[in-house]
């Protein structure tokens, strides 16, 4: 738990440091995608506001509607006067007996209720009686729901009621006024209007209030905004109502009313059903287009009310999403998109444009379906798809600006290429700055290695030379008698330089396994034991100088490496501390647990180093190196090229007659 604090807490002051440098020296290219990011969110939040989109905003929620379909009720049937039935009976309007005649067929059936979505605001132009008849009719059913309008005349607004003696026999009084939309198209009610009050209910709550009041009272008067215009002729609306059309025209059951007059139609057909009354006939003009049909097969009125008596009924009740919340979500959604252009290569980010466009293209049925929100996500789309060329514009000249800066560079200052360079930039973002860095990084390593590899051949090749040249001395000074050495010593000296060139051979091919080192051939493994190994294996050279050596560990220290390395990197470092080290004097291998990483370090009492003599056994061997110092820069190379491909790196630290301190980390496993 320690551990991963730690590494949490090395994580979060990394951030803090990259995030303090970008604000200290913002690069051109994340300024500008500040200000594109900027950009993108205020027009969004003005187009949302002002409605810039309406009509593509009422195209995807219309695309959202048709697919909200549901089966017809059973309990809901239309009586409708069509063209056939006005053919039969006559010319429009129809006597008041007509209509008295189908309401007590529709008593004596046993109709749960009715609406009939016909004006009765005039009296009978032939007789006053049926009016009476048609009024006896209504009381005698009981639950007859009459409409209302809203009637504009040269004198302002007003209400036009049925005439007086419909008024007092209807159960109920609503109004069947629906909202056409700037493109022509019914979507919508208000569930309360009125002239200087909004005090009556939409004819379908009416007829709900009727049959089921417990439903009806979930959509009480809400207050209503204050008018424009004050005054008894100011026409009030509220509850504002979006009506979910469950399917196209012909949805409903529907019979035609003259044979329900006549007694062509069984009473069965409409017992203990909810009827709607009303004209789907071509010449009287009570047809609109809506989401489900369009402008080339209309819905009547009746069946609009009817589709509205359903959606009151089942509890929907779709509202808009509040333009603060849909901003905020459609600002987390091109966060998410220009947060993917700035990290992404163009083929990836491609493809989370693609994915965003039809999640912003379904998120219109997705809201509708699953929490009854109407979201307009026109302003969205259009930022989307605009964000990906003007972004990639963008990126590509900077890119190429870019380019001409560093091959101005480079002509000016090959050497630039360094990532130590002052002129070089910070580390970058946006996938084609970190290309560029990450072509210029291997470039510097490759020049890293070939120079290493050829200052390690020419150390290698010189001290190879060396002893073989000095045994061919040998032997030509014997072969000439020239030299004073006995047989004996003769051998021993040659068996000495013939170990060292074996020596150096071996170093040379550790040193190639180790530059093809690769992180799959890694495995766990237990530090302690590869550094006993490695202390045993040069013991008996330690004993011949009288030098101790002491092991600072007592745990157990599981790291990933490569066993033999390691082992030999170990023994190189071990080794090279003995060699420098007096008689009579200590050499400690200790093992610290350094937070997420074992460090281990090899301490000696011998002459110790100069800062100039560090520098040079952690850089490149140069051929300036001194005589004492050889031997040790042909032993630390391996060490260096083993440390460094298992992810860690060595440290010197030392003074001049105080000793020196190899040490190095490896990252912790198994915790």
């Amino acid at each position: 738990m320690k551990n991963r604090r730690t590494r949490f807490s090395g994580i979060k002051a990394t951030l803090r440091e990259f995030l303090a440098y970008q604000v200290k020296h913002p690069p051109r290219l994340y300024i500008e995608w500040m200000l594109f990011v900027v950009a993108a969110l205020i027009f969004c939040g003005i187009a949302l506001h002002n409605q810039w989109f309406w009509r593509v905003n009422y195209t995807l929620y219309d695309a959202a509607l048709q697919q909200f379909h549901r089966p017809p009720p059973d309990d809901i049937v239309i009586l409708a006067i069509d063209d056939g039935d006005i053919s039969r009976i006559g010319q429009w309007p129809w006597p008041r007996e007509i209509h008295a005649r189908a309401i007590d067929r529709l008593t004596e059936a046993g109709a749960r209720a009715v609406l009939m979505d016909i004006l009765f605001n005039e009296p009978d132009r032939l007789t006053l009686e049926t009016d009476e008849i048609l009024a006896d009719a209504i009381r005698r059913n009981g639950r007859v729901v009459l409409p209302l309008i809203h009637a504009k005349t040269p004198g302002g607004s007003r209400e036009q009621l049925p005439i007086s003696p419909l008024i007092h026999a209807a159960a109920a009084l609503g109004h069947i006024h629906s909202e056409v939309d700037l493109d022509g198209i019914i979507r919508s009610t208000y569930l309360f209007e009125g002239l200087g009050e909004a005090r009556w209910p939409h004819a379908s709550l009416a007829l709900l209030k009727l049959i089921d009041p417990q439903s009806a009272s979930r959509y009480p008067g809400a207050r209503a905004p204050e008018p424009f215009f004050r005054g008894a002729n100011a026409w009030q609306r509220q509850n504002w109502f979006h009506i979910p059309f469950f399917g196209p025209p012909g949805h409903f059951k529907n019979y035609s009313y003259a044979h329900w007059v006549t007694g062509e139609i069984p009473l069965d057909l409409v017992r203990n059903r909810v009827v709607f009354i009303g004209t789907v006939a071509t010449g009287l003009g009570d047809a609109h287009p809506t989401p489900v049909s369009g402008f080339s097969r209309p819905m009547p009125g009746v069946e609009i009310s009817a589709h509205t008596f359903e959606a009151l009924r089942l509890g929907f009740n779709l509202r808009m999403l509040p333009t603060a919340v849909s901003w905020m979500l459609f600002s987390a959604m091109l966060l998410f998109l220009f947060a993917a252009y700035f990290r992404l290569r163009p083929g990836p980010a491609v493809i989370v444009t693609m994915t965003m466009l039809i999640v912003g293209y379904y998120s219109a049925e997705i809201f509708l379906h699953l929490t009854q929100r109407i979201i307009q996500p026109a302003s969205f789309l259009l930022a989307a798809i605009l964000a990906y060329p003007l972004w990639s514009w963008r990126r590509l000249a900077m890119a190429l600006r870019f380019l001409e800066q560093e091959n101005l560079l480079l002509r000016q200052q090959p050497e630039a290429l360094s990532p130590d360079d002052p002129l070089t930039h910070s580390p970058p973002i946006e996938p084609v700055s970190r290309s560029i860095e990450a072509l210029r990084d291997t470039r510097e390593h490759l020049e890293i290695a070939r120079r290493e590899h050829e200052a390690f051949l020419n150390f290698l090749s010189h001290d190879m030379r060396s002893p073989q040249s000095s045994i061919i001395a040998l032997i030509e000074m014997r072969r000439q008698g020239h030299s004073h050495l006995t047989d004996d010593e003769c051998f021993e000296k040659i068996e000495q330089y013939a170990r060292k060139t074996s020596r150096l051979a071996d170093e040379f091919v550790m040193h190639a396994k180790a530059l093809q080192l690769i992180p799959s051939a890694l495995k766990e493994l237990e530090l302690t034991a590869i550094i006993d190994e490695a202390l045993d294996e040069i013991w008996p050279l330690a004993a011949k100088r009288n030098i101790t050596l002491r092991r600072n560990y007592d745990c157990e220290a599981f790291v990933l490496g490569h066993p033999a390395l390691l082992t030999r990197a170990l023994f190189n470092l071990v080794h090279n501390a003995i060699k420098f080290s007096p008689e009579d004097s200590e050499v400690n291998v200790s093992v610290i647990d350094d937070h997420d990483f074992w460090r281990v370090a090899v301490q000696d009492q011998g002459v110790g180093l100069s800062q100039e003599a560090q520098q040079r056994l952690l850089g490149l061997p140069e051929s300036h190196s001194s005589s004492t110092e050889t031997g040790l820069v042909l032993g630390l190379a391996l060490v260096r090229t083993v440390i460094s491909r298992h992810g860690g790196s060595l440290k010197i630290n030392s003074a001049p007659g105080e000793g020196a301190t190899f040490s190095f980390r490896l990252f912790k496993i198994g915790e």
